[in-house]
This record gives C-alpha cells, structure tokens and sequence, in this order.
C-alpha cells in the first residue's frame, strides 16, 4: 500500500511546484473522509491541489465555484426542479452536475458565501448528508476543498463552518528560484500528460474497502499520552515573545477527527497500529491563525521527542549523584551501565528521525526543524557521555 501512494503523490505532484504539502495531506483528508481549507493569495495553485486530487480517484466527478457575495444554493446545489414543483409539488433540486453529485469539490473565497449556502455545507462536510425536497441524500463526496486569502471574520457566525476544516494549510508562492523558473517555462502539454496513472487511481469499491479497515487501525498508548500533551500544551503557547500566551481551543469533534487522521495515515503507510511518527502533520489541524502554527509545531515535535528527554534529565540527574557522592564504579559492569543506556537512547532518536524523514505528510520544513531540535539534544547527549567518564577516574 505504501508503495502505491508513494507512486501515486509522485504522479500528482508532477509538473507542480512546491505543492507537495498540499495535495498529500488532501489525499490523506479525502481517505479520511475530512475536509480542507487552504490559505493563501490568489494564484498560488489552490484550485490546482483540488483537480489533482480528482485524479487519485477512477471516474470522480468534480465541482469547482468561486463564491461572492451574491451566489445562491441554487448555483452551488443545483437549481429548483420545475417538472417536480409541476407534477409532484415537491420543492426538489435537480443536483446533477453540482455538488451533491460531485467526488471533490472545491469552492473558493469560501467566507464569502451566504448564510443559506454556509448552514447547508455544515451538513455537507460533517455527515456527508444534503436534504433534497423530503428526501435525504448520501453523498459521493471524498473531498471538500475551500480556499480563502483571509481568515473568517469574527463575530458573524463563522466559527462552526470554520472548525469543519480539519487540515488547514497556508498555500504560498513559489520560494525555490530554480522552480519558479521551470513554472514559467512548463507548457500546458508536459501537464496534461501527466494525468495519466489509471493503474494507481483508487476506485470507488476500494475507497469503501479501505475505510472499513481504517477503522480497525489501533492506537498505541504513546500516541494517546503525546496527544494528551498537546492538548495541555495548548493552554499556553509561546506564539511572540512579547504578548501573552495564548490559550489555542481545539474541539473534541477536531479531536475525534484528527485521530481518524492519524488512523488514516498509518494505513497508507503499512501500520496496522498509529506510531508516535504519525503524529507530526496533525500540526495544521491545530492552529487557529497562522502564526500560531510554527510554535504549535514545535510543541508537536517536543511532544514525539519528550520520552527520550526524560529519560535523559533522569540519567543527568542520576549521573550528578553518582558524581557527588564519589559513587566510583571501576568495573563497567558495577552499577548503573549509563554508556548502554546512552545509546539505547541514541538508537531510539535515529529510529524516530528516519521514520520521521520516511513519512509521507511530513515537509522538507518540518524535516529542518526536527534536525534543528534535534542538534541541541545531541548536545545534551554528547554532555551526558562525558560526565559518564567521570565516574571512571581513578
């Protein structure tokens, strides 16, 4: 399965730039069952993550609209059947070709819409469930993917439509000069080419199959106490230096979601439980506004990473002990073995760096900030390991 999707986001990334994050945590919603929204100016290629991921599924059907001010349910969930309101006198909309028939959709400047269109979408997103005339219809829909170039403004009811987006992804311009350039001299036909993958494209029998199974996917302890953390962590974040912490709220619904996250992609990754390495991309799920998102990442990694370090504060605690009270220990086998446990924990931070570096949702970004952690606890180890010398001196 692994290899698939490996395979599969190669195909969908080719001929776009710097997307990566983008269209693999969409894939990782829409297995999910969850939703999207993508921030960011226009012209970024935020309607171009959502028609990619209309190409992972065999034979999807898509929607796309940009909202104002002035669109209407009937441009978004099909217009009011005639023949129906003749024949039959049922208020029904004929939905064929908009949204409740559609796979992914993909509805920009989403704040934008209406009070009638936003309610309806809560349904929408949540219960995959729209209410045509008397009767109640399940939706096809994978995938919803909204985009904005502002956050919901406050005070005018925004925050319940908002908390239905569980990855919430900043979409930027291109940084790298060298893929700016290839962009500008990329043809419309080395895309289109690109498209075409049929044999790696999901079908609607597997999609059913493999939701069933995400279900069964278990949950280890330590992902559950890293997850405790978090939360507790939330209470306070360091966002500037110079303001007071924030108190960041993260609903139980948003929980309950992430975990279903979390289950989804130990799936595509070939783990019948979810490890502690999964747990790094639920970073975008977490933040309220944009620049809360670096400091929640960092409590995120803090939160993988802090077993080891307190199993290192308790050997330096232990070690300025030994060291104060002359417990000299000449035989290596004669008390507390500290290199042995120095490099078990050595071991165990390289194993979780590489899975880490192995994970399919986690950035080139995310990968320079667990190294940057990662070098100031080396430091620490490398401090641990001469102390433990100490205790040899004669």
């Amino acid at each position: 399965m692994l290899e698939r999707f490996k395979l599969l986001l190669q195909e969908m990334n080719r001929g776009i730039y710097e997307k990566n994050t983008e269209i693999s945590l969409s894939l990782l919603a829409a297995l999910a069952g969850e939703s999207v929204i993508l921030l960011g100016p226009p012209g970024v290629a935020k309607s171009m993550v959502a028609r990619q991921l209309k190409t992972a599924f065999r034979d999807a059907q898509s929607f796309e609209y940009l909202m104002s001010r002035f669109s209407t349910p009937d441009e978004i969930f099909g217009p009011v059947s005639i023949q129906k309101l003749k024949t039959s006198d049922t208020y029904e909309r004929a939905v064929e070709g908009y949204l409740p028939t559609a796979d992914v959709v993909f509805l920009d400047e989403i704040w934008k819409a209406g009070p009638a269109i936003q309610n309806t979408l809560l349904t929408v997103i949540n219960e995959k469930i729209f209410r045509n005339g008397n009767r109640e219809m399940h939706l096809p829909l994978k995938l919803l993917v909204a985009a904005s170039n502002e956050l919901p403004a406050k005070g005018e009811g925004l925050e319940a439509l908002w908390d239905r987006f569980v990855i919430r992804i900043e979409s930027r311009p291109i940084k790298l000069e060298k893929n700016f350039r290839a962009m500008l001299l990329e043809s419309h036909a080395d895309f289109s080419d690109s498209t075409d993958f049929s044999d790696l494209k999901i079908t609607a029998e597997e999609y059913a199959e493999w939701a069933e199974k995400i279900c069964k996917i278990g949950v280890k302890e330590e992902v559950l106490d890293a997850i405790s953390a978090i939360r507790k962590s939330l209470r306070a974040v360091n966002v500037d230096e110079a303001a007071e912490r924030r108190n960041i709220y993260v609903s139980d619904r948003r929980w309950k979601n992430i975990v279903r996250l979390l289950r989804t992609s130990a799936f595509m990754q070939d783990r019948e439980e979810v490890d502690i390495c999964d747990l790094l991309p639920i970073y975008h799920c977490l933040w309220q506004e944009p620049e809360e998102r670096d400091a929640i990442r960092s409590i995120v990694i803090r939160a993988l990473f802090s077993p080891f370090a307190e199993k290192l504060v308790e050997m330096k605690n232990a070690l300025a002990e030994d060291i104060k009270y002359h417990r000299v220990r000449r035989n290596p086998d004669d008390g507390r073995d500290y290199e042995g446990e120095i490099e078990t924990l050595s071991d165990g931070l390289t194993l979780l760096e590489r899975q880490l570096g192995e994970n399919l949702f986690v950035s080139s970004d995310d990968k320079a900030e667990i190294s940057a952690y990662l070098r100031d606890f080396y430091k620490e180890l490398a401090f641990t390991r001469q102390d433990t010398m100490k205790l040899y001196e004669a």
